[in-house]
């Protein structure tokens, strides 16, 4: 796949430019003109690059307009191409042009869509394989897009959680270092041929190191952070990373939450496309991004094939709540599995939202504390000489 740029004049005279990925450029010309468009220069702009494609808000907006349109009766081809001209001038509006041709050659849309695998994950493209094989492909991406929704909402919340305590606590180790490194350098001619206590003296010196010996410290400090960084994106320190979120009492309970609402919610709506409980599997455990809950999952999975349920397998791991298998159990009895499944992730994604509170109310209190601790210690240690030398005085 080839990366063209373009420009072009459309039937009103409306002059346009833009990116096309195609395997060639007779492909590309072919494409542009099946838009009903004069292609004024066409050149080659290296390969096609995956990082432009269409992720959260905008693969959501995308999916409920396509819905909207298919389920209006209108041929995809020519849905697809009614977006493809709103989306000009986009960054991933290659992306979407790419698509368009594929299906003008016969290309299936999950075929198609599995080429750009950063814009469409495993789940999108199975759910709308089982859309197009059981001719519901619209009413497959209204849930889709609902599916969407839920998880970007999740996103949000997770990170609006995490976004307030960071801030809070930058700052407080950014006060904590400018009273090291120019409050207490300020001070220290008061304390000047006098004998100090040892906390005082444990104070200046430490400052005196911040201030020496920066040149030190501060690579040491970000090559330890980009170091730390590099790891705990490795597999290997995933799983450290998991192991101890798992063994955190307020964190376990978050992150479990989270990982259930995202998996049951991912399973009920591939069950509900018509995909097999197997392949359902599969997928929908890549979602939880937590490999110990994961391993849970595919080992259940490999039971499942040999003739046992999802609940008798779930119920065996202590990660796994115990509402979870016995609610999953009671709709494989009623035979509507994906049913209970929803009302699962119903019920914890409003778990995650008190959890997420929690943590929020606590946080706040717990860094200021600590914030508040470290900053009386460097007072007192300031304030204890300055008695002494009162005492000095009136003596």
């Amino acid at each position: 796949m080839v990366r063209f740029q373009y420009k072009s004049v459309d039937a009103n005279g409306k002059k346009q430019s833009g990116i096309l990925d195609a395997e060639s450029q007779i492909v590309a010309k072919e494409r542009l003109r099946a838009q009903n468009v004069m292609v004024i220069s066409l050149k080659e702009g290296g390969h096609a690059s995956r990082k432009e494609g269409l992720r959260g808000t905008a693969l959501a907006t995308f999916t409920t307009q396509l819905a909207q349109l298919l389920t209006s009766d209108i041929p995809l081809y020519d849905s697809l191409l009614s977006l493809e001209e709103q989306y000009r001038g986009e960054k991933f509006h290659s992306t979407i042009s790419t698509i368009c041709g594929q299906i003008k050659e016969g290309i299936s849309l999950s075929d198609a869509l599995g080429h750009f695998p950063k814009s469409f994950d495993r789940l999108y493209c199975a759910m709308v394989a089982a859309g197009e094989s059981s001719g519901t492909l619209g009413e497959t991406l209204e849930k889709l897009a609902i599916l969407l929704g839920k998880q970007g909402k999740l996103r949000k919340q997770l990170i609006t959680a995490l976004i307030y305590p960071l801030l809070l606590a930058s700052f407080s180790l950014v006060i904590i270092f400018l009273l090291i490194t120019f409050v207490i350098p300020s001070l220290e001619t008061i304390f000047e041929e006098r004998e100090v206590n040892h906390f005082t003296q444990a104070v200046i010196s430490t400052s005196h190191f911040l201030n020496r010996y920066w040149a030190l410290y501060l690579p040491l400090l970000f090559a330890n952070f980009f170091g730390w960084t590099l790891f705990l994106r490795a597999k290997r320190g995933k799983l450290l990373l998991h192991h101890l979120f798992i063994r955190t009492p307020l964190v376990k309970s978050l992150v479990t939450q989270a990982a259930i609402a995202r998996f049951c919610r991912t399973m009920e709506t591939l069950l509900h496309g018509g995909v097999t409980i197997i392949d359902a599997l599969r997928i929908s455990r890549k979602v939880m991004k937590n490999p110990l809950l994961e391993e849970v999952v595919e080992r259940a999975e490999l039971r499942i094939v040999e003739g046992s349920s999802l609940s008798t397998e779930l119920r065996q791991s202590k990660l796994i709540p115990p509402l979870v298998p016995r609610m999953l159990a009671i709709g494989e009895e009623g035979g509507n599995s994906a049913k209970m499944l929803h009302k699962i992730a119903d019920l914890y994604e409003e778990e995650v939202e008190k959890s997420l509170n929690r943590v929020m109310a606590l946080a706040q209190p717990v860094i200021l504390l600590i914030m508040g601790l470290v900053v009386g210690v460097i007072m007192l240690a300031v304030l204890l000489p300055l008695t002494d030398i009162n005492a000095f005085i009136s003596g």
